[in-house]
């Protein structure tokens, strides 16, 4: 388990996340797979939310970020990290 201050940059300072959010992320032992985060990439929601935004980064990882929010809300927080480190 980490604490929220040793969370990347990119989640740490998110102005989507809440506190709240954070602090369930910093509980998971450990981050997924290369391969696991791969995995998702062909997923119907993931594929519509990552070609919606090609060529607009920050509003694609903006949507991200909303994606794995949901992820967390649901207590999915592996599927919620998957989404972040897209």
């Amino acid at each position: 388990m980490m604490s929220v201050s040793k969370l990347p940059p990119f989640v740490r300072d998110s102005v989507v996340l809440t506190v709240l959010d954070k602090e369930k992320l910093a509980r998971m032992e450990s981050l997924p797979s290369e391969d696991e985060v791969d995995a998702i990439r062909r997923l119907p929601e993931i594929l519509e939310l990552t070609n919606a935004f090609i060529g607009d980064e920050s509003s694609r990882y903006t949507h991200l970020q909303l994606k794995a929010k949901e992820y967390l809300d649901s207590d999915d927080v592996m599927m919620a990290w998957k989404v972040l480190l897209l």
